[in-house]
């Protein structure tokens, strides 16, 4: 956002969000739904090959969990910004065509994809 600000000749002295700079420029933040986008081609790609990934991936470690709030998982994030319980994006992702156009959907910023 630095570069931004520099663009714009606006100084952080001046108290402006990060939105607020966005919007001046006329711009979006673009690197938080390119990394989205990614992990979920990633997780279709895995999910079709039978690799020590996939297996890691669904696999559950023995053992007790740390006490503590639970830690965030992976697949949490997938479900949650394709908006699908996890069995059901194991059976898209199978198909390459159909999770191609899962993934491709531009992440919307008033929902959860956020």
């Amino acid at each position: 956002m630095w570069i931004y600000r520099r663009l714009a000749k606006i100084s952080w002295k001046d108290k402006k969000t990060n939105q607020e700079v966005c919007e001046h420029l006329v711009t979006r933040r673009e690197l938080v739904n390119t990394i989205k986008t990614r992990k979920i081609k990633y997780f279709g790609h895995m999910k079709r090959h039978a690799s020590f990934l996939k297996d890691v991936l669904e696999g559950k470690i023995e053992g007790s969990r740390p006490m503590g709030r639970q830690r965030r998982r992976w697949i949490d994030d997938i479900t949650e910004w394709t908006e699908k319980d996890i069995h059901q994006c194991t059976v898209e992702a199978q198909d390459r065509a159909k999770w191609k156009s899962v993934s491709s959907q531009p992440l919307e910023q008033g929902r959860h994809r956020e």
